[in-house]
C-alpha cells in the first residue's frame, strides 16, 4: 500500500494504532461533515458565532438580551418534533425529513420558531449535510445545552430532505386524548412513551400567549417587538429536569397546558393522567430516571425516518482527522503540502508531544517528515460537557519535489514524557491525499458582481491538472438548489467547463480556467462547496467539496 514504505522504519520503535469499531475511515463523504457539526461545535475555521452558541445556556443569549421568554434551545427540540409527528410507521412514511420548512403556514404550527430554525441552519446545508439531519443535529445541540451535558443523545446521519409538504397532523392542545393518543400511535409510540415525550419536550420553554391567546389571554404588549407574554411549563425553563413532572405531580404546576384558565387546551394534564399517572410519578420521583428516558425518547424521536431511508451508524468521533489539507503547484517545480491534523486532547501529554507527518510519493516511497506545530486558539470541542472530546489542531507544512507528488501520509506522535510513539494510519491505508486535480487558491478570486440590476457572486478558479493529456474535460461544479426561491430544495450541479491555459514550467501540470457565475437569487448557500473533475476515456479524478473561504474576495 502507498503508505507501507513511508513509515516501514517506524515498525521497530513504533506501535500501530489501527481504527477501533467505532471509528470509520477517513474521507467519508457521508460522515465527514456531520462529524464535524457534531463534535466541532466551537473551532476557530468556521468564523465567529458557532450554531451552539444560540443555545448557550439553553435559551442563547440573543433570546435572553430579548427579555421575552423566547428559547432557541425549545424551539429547536420543538421544530424537531413537529417535523417528526406528522409520521406515519405503519406505512414507512414521513418523519424527521425537513418537511416542516413547507409547513409553517399551518394552524399546527403557529410561532416564529421553525422559521427561525430554518434561518439558523440554512448557512450550514450543503450536499453533504441535509436540513433533515442539521435538524436533528439542533434537536441534540439543544437538550445538550440546557440539560449542561446531563442528556447526550447519540446521533445517526443519513436523512434526506423532502420535496415538498406532508400531511398534516401535528398535536394540538384543543384536542382530546383519544386524538392525542392516536396521533402518537402513528409515530409509533404508546400511551406511556407520549407521556414520557411530552414531558421530555416540556422541561424548557413554554406558551407564548402572542401565538395562543386561547391558552395565555395576551394583553395588549408596551411594545410589540418585545412582549410575547410567555408563560413557562416549569420554574426553571432554561434547566433540562424533571421539574416540569415534579411541579405537575405536586399540583403546583404553573404549565399552562395542564393547568391553564382554559380547561379545553390542558393537553398537558390530559395527557400525563392518560396511565393514571404512572409514567409521569416515576419520572416526578427521580432526575435520572428523568433524564434517561428522555435520552431515549428523543433519539426515536430523531430517528424516526421514512421506511426507504437507512441512517449511519451511531457517528463517533475521531481520534485523529485530516482539516483544510491544501496541495499547490509552485514555479520551481515543487509542490506544496499543507494542512491541519486535528487530534484528540487524550493523545497528546503535558510534556512536550511531538507531531510528526510522514508523506508518501505517488509510487509510496518516503518523503521528508514534516512537524506538526499548534498555537493559542488551535482547540476545538463542544460548547457543553459531555459531548465529545476535545482537540488541539496541529499546523504542518512540506515542500516536496513535483515530479514525486504525493500520495499519502500517516500521522505519529510520540509523549514527550516516556518517549513511546504511535503511528496513526486511518485503518492501514494512510489518510490519502492527491495531486491529480488541484484548486490553486492563490490564482484564484471571488467576487461580487451586478447583473441586470441583481447582485450575483463569481468564482474565478484557476486548476492545475497532472498529465493533463489523459482527460478531455475539465469542470468546475457548484451545487445549488434546483429552486431558489423554495426554502430548500433538490440540488442540481452547475457545470462550467474549464480551458486550458498553459503548463507549468518543468512539471507535468497545466494550469486551467473556469469562470462560475450565480443564477437568481442569492442564498445562504450559493457559495456552496465546489468541486473540480477531470474526465478521460480510461480514467476520471477529482477534488470535491472544496471551500470557498480558501478563495480571496476582490
Amino acid at each position: 500500500m502507498a503508505w507501507t514504505r513511508a513509515v516501514a522504519y517506524a515498525v521497530l520503535s513504533s506501535q500501530f494504532w489501527l481504527p477501533t469499531k467505532a471509528d470509520y475511515i477517513w474521507p467519508n463523504a457521508q460522515i465527514d461533515e456531520l462529524e464535524r457539526e457534531v463534535f466541532e461545535q466551537e473551532n476557530p475555521f468556521d468564523g465567529p458565532g458557532s450554531t451552539v452558541s444560540f443555545v448557550d445556556g439553553c435559551s442563547g443569549p440573543a433570546e435572553r438580551a430579548l427579555g421575552i421568554g423566547r428559547s432557541f434551545g425549545a424551539e429547536w427540540i420543538r421544530n424537531a418534533y413537529h417535523d417528526m409527528a406528522t409520521a406515519d410507521v405503519s406505512a414507512g412514511t414521513g418523519g424527521l425529513d425537513a418537511s416542516i420548512v413547507f409547513e409553517m403556514d399551518r394552524s399546527e404550527n403557529v410561532g416564529d420558531a421553525f422559521r427561525e430554525t430554518l434561518s439558523i441552519f440554512q448557512g450550514s446545508h450543503n450536499t453533504r449535510a441535509s436540513m433533515a439531519d442539521l435538524f436533528a443535529i439542533g434537536a441534540v445541540m439543544a437538550v445538550g445545552a440546557c440539560s449542561n451535558g446531563k442528556v447526550i443523545v447519540p446521533f445517526r446521519g443519513g436523512r434526506v430532505d423532502a420535496a415538498g409538504p406532508g400531511p398534516s397532523g401535528v398535536p394540538e392542545p384543543q384536542q382530546d386524548l383519544p386524538t392525542h393518543t392516536l396521533s402518537f400511535a402513528k409515530q409509533g409510540f404508546d400511551t406511556s412513551e407520549m407521556i414520557a415525550l411530552v414531558a421530555c419536550g416540556h422541561s424548557v420553554g413554554g406558551v407564548h400567549g402572542v401565538d395562543f391567546p386561547e391558552i395565555v389571554p395576551n394583553p395588549v404588549p408596551t411594545n410589540g417587538a418585545t412582549n410575547d407574554n410567555t408563560v413557562t411549563f416549569d420554574t426553571t425553563t432554561d434547566n433540562f429536569d424533571n421539574l416540569v413532572a415534579k411541579e405537575f405531580v405536586a399540583n403546583v404546576s404553573q404549565n399552562p397546558l395542564a393547568f391553564g384558565q382554559n380547561e379545553t387546551t390542558r393537553s398537558d394534564f390530559r395527557i400525563f393522567n392518560a396511565d393514571g399517572g404512572d409514567m409521569i410519578s416515576q419520572m416526578a420521583s427521580s432526575n435520572d430516571f428523568f433524564l434517561n428516558t428522555c435520552t431515549t425518547m428523543f433519539e426515536r424521536m430523531i430517528n424516526t425516518v421514512p421506511r426507504d431511508v437507512k441512517l449511519t451508524d451511531v457517528i463517533k468521533p475521531l481520534k485523529i482527522k485530516p482539516r483544510k489539507l491544501s496541495v499547490a503547484v509552485n514555479d520551481d517545480q515543487t509542490l506544496s503540502v499543507s494542512g491541519f491534523i486535528r487530534i484528540v486532547d487524550d493523545l497528546i501529554g503535558a510534556n512536550g508531544t511531538q507531531v510528526l507527518i510522514h508523506l508518501a510519493s505517488r509510487s509510496g516511497e518516503a518523503l521528508p517528515v514534516a512537524t506538526g506545530t499548534t498555537s493559542q486558539g488551535l482547540t476545538a470541542g463542544c460548547g457543553y460537557p459531555n459531548c465529545g472530546p476535545s482537540y488541539t489542531y496541529y499546523r504542518f507544512s512540506s515542500t516536496i519535489p513535483a515530479d514525486q507528488g504525493v500520495s499519502s501520509f500517516t500521522v505519529e506522535i510520540i509523549d514527550g514524557s516516556t518517549g513511546k510513539a504511535t503511528v496513526y494510519n486511518n485503518g492501514g491505508g494512510g489518510f490519502p491525499v492527491s495531486d491529480a486535480i488541484l484548486p490553486m487558491f492563490s490564482l484564484s478570486s471571488q467576487s461580487s458582481i451586478t447583473i441586470n440590476g441583481s447582485d450575483q457572486l463569481q468564482l474565478n478558479l484557476t486548476a492545475a491538472v497532472l498529465n493533463a493529456e489523459m482527460y478531455a474535460n475539465v469542470s468546475l461544479i457548484v451545487p445549488q438548489p434546483s429552486n431558489k426561491s423554495a426554502p430548500i430544495s433538490p440540488w442540481t450541479q452547475e457545470i462550467v467547463h474549464m480551458e486550458p491555459l498553459s503548463i507549468i514550467s518543468g512539471t507535468n501540470f497545466t494550469l486551467y480556467r473556469g469562470i462560475w457565475q450565480s443564477s437568481g437569487p442569492l442564498t445562504a448557500v450559493s457559495s456552496h462547496p465546489f468541486d473540480l473533475v477531470a474526465q478521460g476515456a480510461t480514467k476520471t479524478v477529482s477534488s470535491l467539496f472544496n471551500s470557498w473561504d480558501d478563495v480571496e474576495f476582490v
